[in-house]
């Protein structure tokens, strides 16, 4: 990553410090963000993100996207929140716009048509893995017509059929990565947490982490994304969770085990929330490419948002079914879309940026 121009590297510091902000006063990202660039060589995280995605994915290949999360599973399975699914409708279309990749998102089965409706708002052609096959083997197939498609699957809640999802699906997909995006992970007790230490339901949770665990033995890449230090993935930064967080050693639910996932990713970003975490991927992998395209707009933004809202996802910090992330409004949510934006044309003024040894790999040149 350090053959990166300057003019890169310094967008992509300044996208990592707009997206860890602690507008609410959480008190955690300053540690979270700080312990997951010790642990990540001190670089940029939305940066060592897009470039592993840049690395490991090729155009048609299946990029896997984990979200969902019953934020009140005590009451119902089938409540979502904003943070996480929107974030993953707006990754689903950047992976495409930016990489060629189908995304396939995987989430309980309940929260299905939420995902649906996210991803229809960010542009996507919401289809199946049979439909997308036959339609690329058709011999009406027109060249340059092209669908944005997003493949959305309910995953498996009981653990063995989990487990047998996750082998059908990484044989079947071959998927060259696995992203997860505010998913909580099962701590070492196999017990899933919130970020004050309560316990959630585990039979409310598709066991998505054996999908994670399966495909990183098989040598898939694994991505993270993570705002409380309790997300799939965030083992990777275990130790600094359980010494800095208050309930990072010792939750106070039954198990005692501390809310710290099992799971570490190859690859974690910490943001001020995780839906902020996938812009930062999305405007590096924007920045990389030269495709303006792939940073999603503010009014994308909206509408998705909106659509999350519509479908009956809450803001999982105030509760209310309402276009807002854990507490911030869907209108300033927009304006950081807005200064992304603006970063990432920054970075594309004079000196001239050409491509290096791949349409997708940027270098200073003398103009």
């Amino acid at each position: 990553m350090s053959d990166y121009p300057e003019r890169v590297l310094l967008a992509a510091e300044a996208i990592d410090r707009l997206l860890t902000v602690d507008l609410t006063g959480r008190g955690l990202i300053n540690i979270l963000y700080a312990a997951a660039r010790r642990k990540q060589g001190d670089r940029p995280l939305c940066l060592l993100a897009a470039d592993r995605l840049l690395d490991v994915v090729k155009p048609t290949d299946a990029v896997v996207i984990a979200t969902g999360l019953p934020i009140r599973g005590w009451f119902s399975p089938a409540i979502a929140e904003t943070d996480g699914p929107a974030g993953a409708a707006t990754l689903a279309r950047a992976v495409y716009a930016g990489l060629g990749a189908v995304p396939e998102i995987v989430c309980e089965e309940a929260m299905v048509p939420l995902l649906r409706a996210a991803c229809r708002a960010a542009g996507l052609v919401v289809t199946t893995h049979a439909e997308w096959q036959a339609g690329l083997a058709s011999p009406h197939a027109v060249p340059g017509r092209d669908i944005p498609p997003a493949i959305i699957r309910g995953f498996p809640t009981d653990l063995g059929e989990a487990q047998r999802e996750a082998r059908r699906l990484l044989e079947e997909l071959r998927p060259a990565a696995l992203i997860s995006v505010e998913r909580q992970g099962a701590n070492e007790r196999g017990v899933y947490h919130y970020g004050k230490g309560e316990a959630n339901v585990t039979s409310a949770m598709a066991k998505i982490d054996v999908l994670f665990e399966e495909g990183q033995r098989a040598g898939v890449s694994t991505i993270a994304v993570g705002d409380g230090g309790n997300e799939l993935g965030m083992g990777l930064i275990r130790e600094e969770i359980r010494d800095a967080l208050p309930f990072g050693a010792r939750c106070i639910c039954p198990c005692g085990g501390g809310i710290v996932p099992a799971f570490a990713a190859d690859v974690v970003v910490a943001a001020t929330t995780c839906n902020w975490g996938v812009w930062g991927i999305e405007a590096c992998l924007a920045l990389l490419t030269n495709r303006r395209e792939v940073l999603h707009t503010p009014e994308s933004e909206r509408n998705v948002l909106r659509a999350c809202a519509s479908a009956g996802a809450t803001d999982g910090i105030t509760g209310f079914v309402e276009p807002g992330i854990d507490g911030i409004s869907g209108r300033v949510c927009t304006y950081v879309v807005e200064m992304l934006e603006y970063m990432v044309n920054a970075a594309w003024t004079p000196p001239a940026l050409v491509h290096k040894d791949t349409p997708r790999r940027w270098q200073r040149t003398t103009v």
